[in-house]
């Protein structure tokens, strides 16, 4: 089978490559997948670059998310069958034609989702889900303040707002995004280009500061939101939007006011999916897995707009996800011509092993 492979860190358009490499078969407990799309995430390049959280023993595979189908199922395995069309949770090495992963770790897509939205239905949305109502466990009429509050993840808090009846302070960058904020249910908006961030901040509280924050900017930023932050109140540091092509250090630093967080008793947490996960039991992630995909089968949640390239141009994908020209768009890698359905047929002829 075909995937592409990495040996060392590097620029992604150069260190990657399409290899031919042979194809894992199914072990007790465990599902292989036919690969249909996944998405080339920031955390992907990261990873290439060698800049991430967790790095693989080289050779890898990069592709933290996607969809696929189930082509064989090892012993033991109850959770799904055969020609089942499913994401996966916590898998690292999706950038490749077939995979295997563990039966417990994926979720079945409902038929309403597409496979291009299924491929992008893990990451963001369960970011936003845990940020909120695990870590910070919103509740009717608290409000919360989000940076980035157009980014991805901004978009599907403020959905997540709706639907669990808490309130948002958002800031963002431009002014022109303003209105979106707003048409997906933003109750404030702060916008740094022609407002001031602290001001704001204490207009909005009464001058009690934030009780509750998630960060995805840091820098200054980032360190303005903790000066603000109320006597016991939490922010929940994310990302950093510093560009993932960025190698100065200094640019991934927030500037914290000490004393601020003495007298306050005020808290800065990082928040990190994959040691998340790990905290959590996995049947309690599934099922909040499952209650964001029928979210988002019933249009209650909605994803970016998706552009797929073919596998053999993953170059082009690449450029066109690292800064190039995306049109707004997530960028898919395409690992199989037909849909979900088309698969079906071929897999019901391999022998199920349950």
């Amino acid at each position: 089978m075909q995937a592409l492979i990495f040996r060392e860190p590097g620029d992604p358009g150069a260190t990657l490559r399409l290899e031919h490499i042979e194809e894992a078969q199914p072990a007790s407990g465990e599902v292989l997948l036919q690969v249909l799309y996944s998405p080339i995430n920031p955390s992907d390049l990261h990873m290439i670059r060698g800049r991430y959280g967790y790095q693989p023993l080289l050779p890898a595979s990069p592709g933290g998310e996607g969809v696929g189908v189930v082509m064989k199922v090892g012993n033991q395995v109850t959770e799904v069958r055969v020609g089942d069309r499913v994401i996966c949770i916590g898998a690292w090495n999706l950038w490749r034609e077939r995979l295997v992963c563990r039966a417990s770790h994926v979720v079945r897509v409902p038929a309403a989702i597409s496979d291009e939205v299924a491929a992008t239905c893990y990451s963001n949305p369960l970011t936003a889900w845990a940020l909120t109502q695990s870590t910070h466990q919103m509740k009717q009429g608290e409000w919360l303040l989000q940076t980035a509050a157009a980014s991805s993840v901004g978009k599907l808090v403020l959905q997540l707002s709706k639907v669990y009846g808490f309130r948002t302070m958002n800031v963002i960058r431009r002014r022109e995004q303003a209105e979106v904020i707003r048409s997906l249910g933003g109750d404030e908006v702060i916008c740094t280009e022609d407002e001031d961030l602290r001001s704001r901040i204490q207009e909005l509280t009464g001058g009690k500061g934030i009780e509750r924050a998630i960060d995805c900017v840091a820098g200054e930023v980032g360190g303005e939101i903790v000066r603000n932050l109320a006597p016991t109140g939490m922010m929940v540091q994310f990302g950093a939007l510093s560009s993932h092509r960025q190698t100065d250090p200094v640019k991934f630093l927030m500037p914290v006011f000490s004393p601020k967080l003495i007298y306050s008793m005020a808290t800065v947490r990082g928040w990190w999916i994959p040691l998340w996960l790990e905290s959590q039991p996995i049947d309690a992630v599934t099922k909040v897995m499952t209650n964001l995909l029928d979210m988002i089968a019933a249009a209650r949640l909605t994803l970016p707009e998706t552009k797929s390239v073919p596998l053999e141009q993953y170059k082009e994908a690449i450029a066109m996800a690292d800064g190039g020209s995306s049109e707004g768009k997530k960028i898919l890698l395409k690992f199989s011509e037909a849909k979900a359905e088309d698969h079906f047929q071929t897999a019901i002829a391999v022998p199920n092993h349950r």
